[in-house]
């Protein structure tokens, strides 16, 4: 494995230089017409710089947007980009129909623009005066009939928060998690951590029928070879102090702990740019990537609070409470770094890079997809370095290494989630996301 350092100067600053080299080298256009036989390709620079704007207004709001919840966000903004793209482009089906007349000569980039703009104040009203100005300077660099774009873009916007207005986001939830007796398999947090985002769990998707649709089976009874297997493993070389784990295994247990945020849509920017879409393929490629993602995490967090699992942190402390022969107690363990405060079972990295690099497969129609994805170094949210990956298998198999190596998961764990990520992806990319003709 080659690991390639980048400095870490500004969120998304690999994103942005593929936006800089994309706008250097390609005009703005304006979309001609709502036939696609008779349009010409439009750079994707609006895609591509609103994808970045929303990206860092979602990181920049508080409270702190984690993982999943943070791409519900992502997923928001990008539905009505999408949506308002296909209303002008007429090259795919759209993720949620709306009316609205089309002008002649609508400025597509525009209706980008009023997408994103609309669909981020509304749910990130802290963020509202940086977006406004992004958006006001970046309307004020188009020509055309920017109003008409404007139009299709707000109308879009609105579609979409009516559609998933009562979808759960931030709903209230039982308490979860609370400190007290070991109860052998309960999870339980902490001490002074909060559980995280347990709305997600009862969450509306955005394409599937439910969040349950796709939960997984019960974790392996603690009195079975395979936990005993797994927890072992975990405690061997996702310990702080292990002496089994290799310095290249930790650094990429260490390339997973960047932000899945920043981590997915610099990748879809950079797949952008290799692969010379436009603005069109641009919006349907973020628009897929971001959707599958958030839906196979929804549909994590389903199974993770169904079923309340344990964190190897508390197993491995309490392993004579398991009634496992074959594992022991060590109860001064500590993972690699500090463990999320939701439950273990089953990976949500797991679910969720599966559903991403799916996506981005059905995308390039094809498995095998040469690209360079951003990660971590030392534990750091940050991405300030890269690896190369050739396909989906290389991706997802070292996911499961990753958070067995950072001590988080046990290996089943997240050999279950990858199946969850690749059972949503299934279903939603056979069904959404197609060309207008089909």
């Amino acid at each position: 494995m080659k690991m390639r350092k980048v400095q870490p100067k500004a969120l998304l600053i690999v994103g942005m230089l593929v936006v800089a080299a994309i706008v250097a080298a390609t005009a703005s256009l304006s979309a001609a017409s709502t036939t696609t036989q008779k349009q010409k390709p439009v750079s994707p620079d609006a895609v591509l710089i609103w994808n970045t704007n929303t990206v860092n207004a979602v990181r920049a709001s508080t409270p702190t947007k984690f993982q999943t919840d943070g791409m519900v966000y992502m997923s928001y903004v990008q539905a009505a980009v999408y949506d308002a793209v296909t209303k002008i482009s007429g090259r795919y089906q759209p993720y949620h129909d709306f009316t609205v007349a089309v002008a002649p000569g609508a400025s597509v980039q525009a209706a980008v623009a009023a997408a994103a703009r609309t669909t981020l104040d509304y749910y990130l009203p802290d963020q509202q005066a940086a977006v406004d100005a992004e958006y006001n300077a970046y309307l004020a660099t188009l020509s055309g009939n920017v109003s008409g774009g404007v139009a299709v873009g707000e109308a879009a916007a609105r579609d979409i928060i009516a559609f998933r207005t009562g979808d759960g986001l931030k709903a209230a939830t039982p308490s979860y998690g609370g400190i007290g007796p070991i109860l052998p398999g309960q999870w339980q947090l902490q001490p002074n951590q909060s559980v995280q985002t347990p709305w997600l769990a009862t969450m509306r998707p955005f394409l599937l029928d439910q969040a349950s649709q796709f939960r997984v089976g019960p974790p392996p009874s603690l009195t079975s070879h395979r936990y005993a297997r797994d927890l072992n493993e975990t405690e061997a070389y996702g310990a702080l102090n292990s002496t089994v784990r290799t310095s290249e295994q930790k650094a990429i247990a260490y390339f997973w702990v960047g932000n899945n945020i920043n981590q997915y849509n610099q990748t879809m920017q950079s797949v952008v740019g290799q692969h010379g879409m436009d603005l069109v393929d641009a919006a349907h490629l973020l628009a897929m990537g971001e959707i599958v993602t958030t839906d196979a995490g929804i549909a994590c967090f389903d199974s993770k609070f169904f079923y309340q699992f344990w964190r190897p942190i508390t197993a491995i402390r309490n392993a004579d409470k398991d009634g496992n022969p074959d594992t022991t107690a060590d109860p001064a363990w500590q993972a690699l770094l500090g463990v999320p405060g939701h439950p273990e079972y089953p990976s949500q990295h797991g679910c969720f890079t599966a559903g991403f690099s799916d996506a981005l497969a059905v995308a390039l129609r094809t498995k095998h997809l040469d690209v360079t994805m951003p990660g971590g170094e030392n534990g750091s949210s940050v991405l300030t370095t890269t690896q190369h990956f050739n396909d989906v298998d290389d991706i997802q198999d070292q996911v499961v290494d990753a958070r067995v190596w950072l001590g988080f998961h046990f290996r089943n764990s997240v050999k279950q989630g990858e199946k969850l990520g690749n059972d949503v992806a299934s279903w939603e990319l056979k069904r959404y996301f197609k060309p207008a003709d089909q």
